[in-house]
């Protein structure tokens, strides 16, 4: 059963993942630290309006005659406080609840002559699903007279607290968006870096930019930039060695081939030439493999549909049975001989082992494509990756009936890449193998 993650594979996902996180403890630490700091403020200015107004009713009812009480502090009441004369003792308990400390003490900071007085004071709510507070209290002024009071205004406003979470959490969006941008502009560079490096050595040289982005990567430019010289040579130095090695043999092959013709044995003769053919298909195949894989040859207009019929008639004219399928007419940028050579390594594999070779040309808006179908055996699946790569042949082509290097397949992809397109195999579904050469138009 795969597993699965939530820790992204991508730099720029783990960068920006790592910021969600950051300001998602941001957003809800900011908005406890403002709630409380927003409640802090809250209970101290309804301590210093209670402080005040109590006060201000305790001077007047004092002075006041006592059948007159009443009706004065109701009169003394406002929006935000109500005032009650309470004669005996009050509903609300003795003391000071703790969640009230906070208010009392306000209470007593603002107004100090409140302190001579025996002060009752809690936080009620109105319901159990209301989490609204209020404050109720009293104050003794004379025995058994007591001043009560209840604030309008609730002490703990989940309004207040949806507010400020909405104006942290915005801003956390804001910090968050911007944050996002700025990873994916820093991170461009470095995804330039990655897919320009993925593309060394199925192409030309790959130039990367060490004049933008962070030091870090410009640095890392400039070192892939020069593992590309150093490649270059060390491959152009080996290229060079083997074709001129190459080219030097065909010299002693040809006085070779003079001296065969000396043998009087006619088996002889003809099993000695057999050799030689042999030997100078095989080293015309290895010097074929490495001039295809240099991309840097001019490029000029060449007609596809032409070319394929010619391939297909010159097989024809040798006995095979060769056939061409496709429009009158097509163009595409490539190098001409190479193009040819692919082509015609495929046809020659498909005549080999299958016995006969069909030449399908196609197109799309942006590719060009060729497909050499045969009749024969095909080839298992598991084999396709390794028999295109260089001296690797199939179970089949290694039974010795038909000798070579196993070079053919590695040619056609060798040209296929360097002008950016691809060799694919497959299998037909009513037998034979389907090779397929796709090229970029343009």
């Amino acid at each position: 059963m795969a597993r699965h993650s939530l820790w992204p594979k991508g730099l720029t996902g783990r960068v920006i993942l790592v910021l969600v996180l950051a300001v998602l403890f941001q957003f809800l630490a900011g908005s406890v630290l403002i709630r409380t700091g927003e409640m802090h403020i809250q209970r101290q200015d309804l301590g210093r309006r209670v402080a005040e107004q109590v006060l201000i009713a305790e001077r007047i009812i004092t002075a006041a005659d006592r059948s007159d009480r009443s009706r004065l502090l109701k009169s003394l009441s406002t929006i935000h406080t109500k005032l009650e004369l309470v004669e005996g003792s009050p509903e609300i308990g003795p003391g000071i609840d703790a969640e009230a400390r906070e208010i009392a003490n306000a209470i007593f900071e603002f107004e100090p002559a409140l302190t001579n007085y025996e002060l009752r004071l809690s936080l009620e709510t109105g319901s159990f699903l209301n989490l609204e507070r209020q404050v109720i209290g009293a104050i003794e002024i004379d025995e058994d007279t007591w001043i009560g009071f209840t604030t309008q205004e609730r002490v703990a406003d989940w309004r207040l607290l949806l507010e400020t979470s909405i104006r942290v959490g915005l801003i956390a969006v804001l910090i968050l968006g911007s944050a996002a941008v700025l990873v994916r502009t820093l991170s461009a560079p470095l995804r330039r870096l990655s897919e320009n490096a993925q593309l060394i050595g199925t192409s030309g040289r790959i130039f990367f930019d060490d004049t933008t982005g962070p030091e870090e990567l410009r640095e890392v430019s400039r070192a892939l930039n020069a593992m590309q010289e150093r490649l270059e040579g060390v491959i152009d130095q080996r290229t060079q060695a083997l074709l001129a090695v190459g080219h030097d043999l065909r010299t002693p092959l040809a006085r070779l081939r003079l001296r065969v013709d000396g043998i009087e044995d006619g088996a002889d003769r003809s099993a000695a030439r057999e050799d030689i053919d042999q030997m100078t298909r095989m080293l015309q195949e290895l010097l074929e493999f490495f001039e295809t894989g240099e991309s840097q040859l001019d490029r000029e207009p060449t007609e596809l549909s032409s070319l394929c019929q010619m391939i297909a008639e010159a097989f024809d004219d040798l006995g095979a049975d060769v056939r061409f399928e496709g429009p009158d007419r097509l163009v595409i940028d490539a190098v001409h001989d190479h193009l040819a050579r692919a082509i015609e390594n495929l046809v020659d594999n498909a005549i080999k082992y299958g016995g006969d070779a069909t030449i399908m040309l196609a197109t799309d808006p942006d590719w060009a494509i060729v497909s050499v179908e045969d009749n024969g055996p095909g080839i298992p699946a598991s084999q396709f990756a390794r028999v295109m790569h260089p001296f690797e042949r199939s179970d089949a082509a290694r039974s010795g009936r038909h000798p070579g290097m196993g070079l053919g397949l590695s040619i056609a992809r060798n040209v296929a890449e360097a002008h950016g397109g691809r060799l694919e195999l497959a299998n037909r579904t009513g037998g034979g193998l389907r090779a397929t050469l796709t090229f970029p138009k343009k």
